[in-house]
């Protein structure tokens, strides 16, 4: 099983000055777990010794999540291992087929596992078989921030490792000694001097009798012989590689063999690189969405946000998402500030129900806090009147009558009720404008509206617009004998004082018209004066 880590986007702290190597201790004599850890990593076996700990037979949930069992292939012309010479510094390096000795370097299984401990320290937990009986072991397990290439395949590769990279040396002599451990740190182009590890921190041993081998996967018996199974418990936060409220940056580990317990001898066999997860690094993803989607207005319209865990803020876009990395357990918050003109952050949820501004994220755990933001929108709605005296007294829906609105493209008409509306307006002042139709006179054509946010068709207030229709009068007259009268013809309105609306005087023949054009509904008087 495979439990899949995280690259994390911290360094690791240097571990100088870390104490001594673990101390000999008597055959088949526990001493005391690391301190907090209820983690047997100190008895050489897999089952639980002492009822309350655990072991590698009786995991705690924690523990089983992340265990992660990986097998070396089967011994023999199958085999692979690093050949050609290469050394454990060595970032090119080269991987053959069937070059292993039967020796004391064919390893069998790898079984690691982690667990983040009431008081933040970060333990890692290390189990190794070996297919063999010799009775020395010099291993080294590497442990790296970034995946590694695929070893089971023959070749040239060229391994990934970061700066402050791991590697934890595993060396038993035999006899009644445990097993020492130390540390080492990749500097970019080399692996530093170890630094042994002290009984505070570290703790390790190798079965010195025949057991049962629960986690056993080919080419690892069911029954592990002396000498071939070792394990070791380490304080990653005491030793300073995972400080206090960081989280843990590793991501995949291997086990290798040397020939020897000289750190430059030619490493030998293998087990390829293992997806681990040391538990104790969450994230928090923030996801923007908008109403309407997509924007109307800009699509890249930024949303600018502020989070405890990010000094320079960021800013994204409807459908886009941001991802806080790797966090250690803890409070962290995030805003969206300041909310863009024209919109309203109407929801921020976050997936395990905290606030956005007090974020409690656990141990692994991903939160995710979706910001919507609600475009401030109104409409802009009219309504046409017109008198029409075949309809009867009073103004009349005017249906068919087009306007125009000022930063809209198109204009709207008014339907068989007299209205027309806008919606999805951003809230503000805007200007109406009618195209009057022919044959009548608008109360007035342009007037001002201002669009409230919230506002549908349903809702808004209409502005009105009444047009009536006008009239043209002609009075003529005709003399009957040609050129036998003169007239005079005078049409006022009924204003005070009256004024002239149309007027005419008949020509030689007595023949004369008075018109006029676009008159208002209203008393006009005509008077004519017929001179013979």
């Amino acid at each position: 099983m495979h439990v899949k880590g995280k690259t994390g986007k911290r360094l690791i702290a240097g571990v100088a000055g870390l104490g001594l190597a673990v101390g000999l201790v008597g055959s088949g004599i526990a001493s005391a777990n690391l301190p907090g850890s209820d983690f047997e990593g100190n008895d050489g076996n897999f089952a639980v010794t002492t009822a309350g700990n655990t072991d590698w037979a009786g995991l705690n949930a924690q523990q089983q999540a992340n265990l992660s069992v990986a097998a070396d292939l089967l011994s023999g012309q199958t085999d692979n291992s690093f050949g050609n010479g290469t050394k454990t510094s060595d970032v090119n390096v080269s991987v053959v087929s069937g070059q292993i000795p039967n020796n004391k370097a064919d390893l069998g299984n790898s079984y690691i596992t982690s667990e983040t401990l009431a008081n933040g320290d970060v333990m890692m937990y290390l189990g190794v078989t070996r297919v063999t009986t010799s009775g020395t072991v010099n291993l080294d397990i590497e442990v790296n921030q970034a995946a590694q290439p695929d070893l089971t395949t023959p070749g040239p590769k060229t391994l990934n490792r970061t700066v402050d990279d791991i590697l934890i040396n595993y060396d038993f002599q035999g006899g009644s000694q445990r097993p020492t451990l130390a540390i080492r740190t990749w500097n970019g182009t080399d692996w530093s001097a170890p630094t042994p590890v002290g009984s505070a921190n570290g703790e390790a041993e190798v079965n010195r009798v025949s057991l049962a081998n629960p986690l056993a996967v080919a080419p690892s018996p069911a029954t592990a012989p002396a000498f071939t199974f070792g394990e070791a418990a380490l304080n990653l936060t005491g030793l300073g590689i995972i400080p206090e409220g960081e989280c843990a940056p590793f991501s995949a580990a291997y086990v290798k063999s040397r020939a020897s317990d000289a750190f430059t001898s030619a490493v030998k066999d293998f087990i390829a690189p293992q997806e681990i997860s040391l538990d104790n690094c969450g994230e928090i993803i923030v996801e923007k969405v908008t109403d309407p989607s997509p924007d109307p207005t800009d699509p890249d319209t930024l949303f600018p946000f502020t989070a405890s865990y990010d000094a320079d803020g960021f800013s994204l876009s409807n459908g886009q998402s941001n991802n806080s990395g790797n966090l250690a357990a803890g409070t962290y918050s995030v805003a969206e500030t300041p909310v863009p003109a024209n919109w309203t952050l109407t929801s921020f949820v976050c997936s395990d129900g905290s606030d956005p501004a007090a974020i409690a994220l656990g141990v692994n755990e991903t939160v995710t806090c979706v910001a919507t933001n609600t475009l401030n929108q109104g409409a802009l709605a009219i309504h046409k009147d017109r008198k029409h005296a075949a309809d009867g007294p009073g103004p009349h829906p005017h249906e068919g009558v087009s306007f125009s609105v000022s930063g809209v493209a198109d204009p709207v008409v008014t339907d068989e009720n007299g209205n027309a509306c806008v919606e999805g307006l951003l809230p503000g002042d805007y200007t109406v404008t009618e195209t009057v139709p022919a044959g009548y006179v608008s109360d007035d054509a342009e007037k001002p509206y201002t669009v409230v946010n919230g506002t549908t068709c349903a809702t808004a207030v209409a502005v009105n617009f009444t047009n009536t229709p006008q009239t043209g009068l002609s009075v003529s007259v005709d003399s009957e004998v040609d050129g036998g009268t003169a007239s005079t013809i005078d049409c006022v309105n009924d204003e005070d004082p009256p004024v002239s609306v149309a007027s005419g005087t008949t020509d030689v023949n007595g023949d004369g018209t008075a018109s006029a054009a676009d008159l208002l509904p209203g008393t006009y008087t005509c008077t004519v004066v017929i001179d013979p």
